[in-house]
This record gives C-alpha cells, structure tokens and sequence, in this order.
C-alpha cells in the first residue's frame, strides 16, 4: 500500500489511481488503524493539490493533451506564449518534489516497515509550496491572466512575506521573464512584435477599423529584411497596450520603448526612397543606409544587456530602466546628428514657422490676390484654384526653392459647416509638409495634422483681415464720392479691424514667436533627439493651447455661426463667433448693390460683436486668474485698454433699459 501511495504522488489523476482504488473498497475501514485513517486522508488532500497544480503544468507546458483530457478546466484559462512558459517555471518549481517521492520510493523499497506518517512529514514539507503555487494558478484561472499581465502577478507574488518562497517564485517566473525580454529585445533592436496573442504591451493598432490586419501579421511584415511593405504611417499605429502594461513599468519609460522601436522601423523603411537625394551623399558613409547603420555595431552589446537583465532572480526595476535609457540615449544622439548635421533641422523648422504659421505674411497676401483675382466669390473655387493661386503666389514671391517641399490641397471631405459662410472653405485646406527621413520621427501625421490646425486658423484671421482691407479701401473710395459712408458703419469696420488686429499680433508675436525661441534655444543647445522631440511636443502643445484650439475634431468642425453656448469651447466658439461677424459684414459691404436695411444689418452684427467681444474678454479674465498665463495678460491689456470695450457693454446695457 506504502508504494501505491507513492505512485500515486506522481500520478496524473486528481485523486490518484491507487488511492481511487483503496477509497472505492472497505480497505481503509478494515484494515488501516484508525490513527492512521486520518493521516491517509491528509495525504489525500495534499495530493489532491499537488495533481491539480501538475495537471496545469502537464496541460499547458507542452505535453500531449490524451494523458489529461479530462482537465476541463483549461477552458478557464486564457491563451498565449506566457501562459505555456508560466506552466513550465510551475513545473520545473515541482523538481524538489519529484526528487523527494523518488527518495521515498528508493527508501521504502530497502526498508521492509515503513509507517504512512513517514509519508505524511516529507510530503507536509512542500505543502506550502504546493499552495503557493495553486494560488498562483488560480490568480492565472479567475483574473484570465495573460501576458505581461501574468508577469506583473507574478512581481507581485515576490512580496509574500515567506524567505523559502524566494527561490521557487524565481524559478516560476524565469521562463514568464525570458518571454519578455525576447519581446523587448526584438522590439527595440530590430523593431519586429512576434505577438500572435497581443501579449505585450507595444502593439499594432490600424487607423482602419474595418482593416482585418492584426499585430501578429504586422509582425509578420516588420519581421522582413525588406520591410519596403510597411509604409510611413503605419510605423506611427504602433501605440501603447495599456492593459498589457506591468506595473514595474512606467508610461514614460513606455515611451521611450516604444520611441526606440519605431526609430528602428524607420530605418528599414525602402531606402528607394531616399537613395537619389543629395542629403543622402554629404558624407562617405551615410548614417542611414540600413539598420546596422543605425547600431553601428553596438547590438551585440545592447543585446547582451537585455539578456543579462533574466539572470536576476526578480525584475530589478532601477536596472530596466537604466539599460532602455541607455539604449534610448544612444539612438537619440544618433537621431540628433542625422537631423541637425545632415538634414540642417534649424531650416526645416524655420520653414515650418514661414509656411505653417504665416511667418512670411507678404506670401500669404500675394496668396489672397491671385485667389481673388479671377473670381469675386470664394464659394465658386475649386480645389485647382487653391494650388494654382499657391503655386503662382510662389513664383511671383520668388520662394519657389523654400516651397519644394510644400503643397497645399482641399480635402475631399464632408463638413458641417454652413455653406454661406466664405472662410469655411479653409477648414478643408491641408498643407503638405514633404519632410525629409528620418524627421518623419518628429513630424508624424498626427503633428502635421495639428500644425494644419493651427495653419487654418491663422489663414482664417488673415483671410479676414484682407477682407476687411477691402472694405477699407471701398469705404476710403466712397468718401471722395457724392456717397460718404455712414459713420457708424466705419466705426464698427474699425473695431472689426482693432480686433483681428490685437489677436493676430497676439499669436504672431506673443505666442509664436515667444515659443518657437523656446525650441530653438533647445537645439542650439545640441540637445539629443530625445529633448528636441520633448521640446517640439511642449512647443506644439503651447501653441494650440495659447491659441485656445485644444479642441476634439467634432467641435473644430461646429457650425461657424452658430451661438456660443453650443460649442464645450467658449473662447473658441466666442472667437468664430466675431469671425462670422466679420465674415458677414465684409460681405455686405464689398457688394456692388447696397441693400436698404443695410444700417440696420449693421446695427445687428455690431450688437452681436459687442455681446461677443465683452464674453470674450470676461471668458480671458477668468482663464488669466486661474493661471500664470503671462501672454494672455498681454493680449487683455491691448484689446481691452482702459476697459473700453467692457465699459462701453456697460453703457449698452445701461441704455437699453
């Protein structure tokens, strides 16, 4: 009976094939004494725990499923290459118990007595273990651990508070560990994401949400030497999995995995592209000619650090983290002197400020001539006038050269925007920014977008304040006629003018200009890429901030017309608010045919203007006391000096009682 037990010990079954077999008859009752009866049930209901910890292993590490069938329970758990390599560390942490029963087996074959109590002590000695790791299981079974998931439970199972634990949560965790750093290590030296279950926690994301595309065919796409299938804006759909992140594993210190990673992609994109470029020939060994370029045989040695960081028993946090900076650091520099040396970083962004933000003013009024010189009404434009009038400005400027790199189109897509409304149409316009690798790292498509932002915005206030320049001369031109202007009518022109005026010069000078300074002083200063990409996000973040254009895309596309309250942006809404104002008093006064009500058309626009303009300023005040907003003061100061505006709201209401 002694050696059933034994076998049973190493038995698959739940309960054991030789105790099943003492359990189904009256052996226990009969012959065991009764001492004894309890001690056999205590060694049941150990191994009852250690079948059902081998069986997991058994099941998921890899042995044929016909021995266990009957482990219904797998249904319980989820899937993937973490799960199988958390089965192996929990069979290899059984090693000590299979050694013990094999003692046993060899001792109780030499010796002719042998009590089950003996039995009992060597197995109470990995009970503990036995439980641990049954806890650990089931934590996998109930939370349905997966991936880097599982691996955090299993960073946490080292705070259990019991030394003894120490060494069997190690050997657990070591295979869990080996799978990460193998999805580290690929990721951020060759860029490749071998994911078939989206375990870790850089994934694939396509914008297409119809795309049936996953990350383990992507994977599949960057595995490839030639990885000319994987275009620009795909290396920019890798994202973050927030819900594979460990929690040993910071959002910062994420980025920059994720920073390096797609850094290697970039590299690999079809050097076709580039290979006729003169940049590409400045120097006899061109930094960029393929991935190796990239590591300059360093990834032997970046390799080995990685690999270096499984050896110890835990994840050592402080170490992770100083090997990706390393790693990080390193590619930086080697980013910073491809950008700045080779692809002379200060033109391009100065080029940005030209074009991007109306830098160079006297091209955008030349732009507004030759858009307005075959046609009297923007709404009969079409996409080819736009790049006709965008070229011929250039050419006329003669920054043919500087706009080479720039291409201004209409998207082809649907706006809310209401149809009577002239300056809607730039809400359409896109500006091409055709950059040079590998500065695709510092202007991705989600940048470009958010510089065409705030170039539709700024091409907005100087559509505008053409307009109103129109207006001026019109009303200059009446006045040496028989028919003067009333004056009413050109004092509201003038507070149309003062503030386009104020709130241009505000973003030119007070915004722009203050932080493009910034971000320059930051390059001048031969910073790494990583700090020239932190300083053009904060650069970015600023102007639209600054601007007051952090807005969702819904709202940027609300009806130019309609009231404030309706926009979850007040002084955005309030601002397009006094632009269609302007909008509609440029209209009404550039037409050849003035209607019969026009004083009091302009009556009404200057009542909504004045009601606009005394929110918006209470809507500043309140924005400046509740920040250190320093422009802003600025700006309040000039549009509202000596409270002119805010004194003469007071005086209209006051007057219409």
């Amino acid at each position: 009976m002694i050696h059933d037990i034994l076998l049973s010990c190493l038995s698959l079954s739940r309960k054991g094939i030789s105790i099943q077999s003492f359990l189904a008859t009256q052996v226990v009752e009969k012959f065991m004494h009764p001492c004894e009866r309890r001690i056999f049930m205590d060694i049941v209901s150990i191994l009852n725990n250690v079948s059902e910890v081998v069986r997991f292993a058994k099941f998921f590490g890899g042995v044929s499923q016909h021995d266990i069938s009957d482990y219904t329970e797998a249904k319980e758990f989820s899937s993937g290459y973490y799960l199988k390599n958390f089965a192996k560390g929990i069979d290899s942490a059984l090693e000590e118990y299979y050694n013990e029963i094999l003692q046993l087996e060899s001792y109780s074959e030499q010796n002719a007595t042998n009590s089950l109590a003996y039995i009992y002590n060597a197995l109470e000695l990995h009970s503990t273990v036995v439980l641990f790791l049954r806890k650990l299981i089931n934590d996998a079974r109930i939370q349905k651990l997966n991936g880097c998931r599982l691996l955090q439970n299993l960073h946490q199972a080292y705070e259990h508070g019991d030394f003894r634990m120490d060494h069997i949560i190690a050997k657990v965790s070591k295979p869990v560990k080996l799978a990460f750093f193998s999805h580290l290590t690929h990721w951020l030296l060759f860029g490749v994401i071998d994911d078939e279950y989206s375990e870790f926690f850089i994934t694939y994301r396509s914008s297409n949400e119809s795309d049936p595309k996953t990350a383990s065919e992507k994977s599949v796409i960057s595995n490839n030497t030639h990885a000319s299938s994987l275009s620009e804006e795909e290396i920019w759909q890798y994202e973050i999995q927030f819900s594979q992140l460990p929690s040993f594993v910071s959002s910062v210190l994420a980025e920059k995995v994720l920073f390096v990673g797609q850094t290697v992609l970039v590299f690999k994109l079809d050097r076709s592209k580039h290979k006729n470029d003169t940049w590409m020939m400045k120097m006899p060994g061109s930094f960029c000619d393929d991935i190796s370029e990239l590591w300059d045989g360093k990834e032997g040695m970046f390799c080995k650090m990685i690999e270096d960081l499984n050896q110890d028993d835990k994840i050592d946090i402080f170490h992770l983290e100083s090997v990706i900076n390393q790693i990080k650091k390193y590619v930086s520099q080697r980013l910073s002197e491809i950008a700045v040396i080779e692809d002379d970083l200060d033109r391009q962004l100065y080029l940005i400020k030209d074009f991007y933000l109306l830098g160079r003013g006297e091209f955008y009024l030349e732009f507004f001539r030759q858009l307005y010189e075959n046609s009297e009404n923007l709404a009969e434009l079409n996409a080819k006038n736009y790049t006709k009038a965008f070229e011929i400005a250039a050419n006329v400027m003669g920054i043919v050269d500087d706009l080479e790199n720039f291409s201004l189109s209409v998207q082809k897509t649907t706006s809310d925007l209401e149809e009577s409304c002239e300056f809607a149409i730039f809400q359409n316009l896109h500006l091409k920014y055709i950059y040079k690798w590998p500065l695709n790292l510092l202007f991705s498509p989600t940048t470009v977008e958010r510089y065409n932002t705030v170039f539709r915005f700024l091409l907005t206030v100087r559509k505008l304040q053409y307009d109103l320049q129109l207006v001026w001369a019109r009303h200059k031109w009446a006045a040496k006629t028989a028919n003067p202007v009333n004056l009413k009518i050109i004092n509201f022109r003038n507070h149309l003018m003062f503030f386009l005026d104020n709130l241009q010069y505000y973003i030119q000078v007070d915004v722009l200009e203050s932080q493009f300074s910034i971000l320059m002083n930051v390059i001048a200063s031969k910073a790494d890429f990583e700090e020239i990409q932190r300083a053009h996000s904060v650069f970015l973040a600023n102007v639209l901030s600054q601007c007051f254009l952090l807005t969702d895309e819904t709202d940027k596309k609300i009806n130019l017309t309609q009231s404030t309250r309706h926009s979850q942006y007040p002084v955005y809404g309030t601002i397009l608010e006094i632009f269609s104002i302007c909008e509609k008093f440029s209209v009404v006064n550039c037409s050849e045919e003035t209607p019969d009500d026009h004083l009091n058309n302009v009556d009404r626009l200057e009542e909504r203007f004045n009601i606009a303009i005394s929110g918006l300023i209470k809507l500043l005040v309140n924005i400046k006391s509740a920040s250190s907003f320093g422009p802003l003061s600025q700006f309040l100061l000039r549009l509202d000096f000596n409270r002119w505006f805010s004194v003469k709201r007071t005086e209209n209401v006051a007057s219409s009682f």
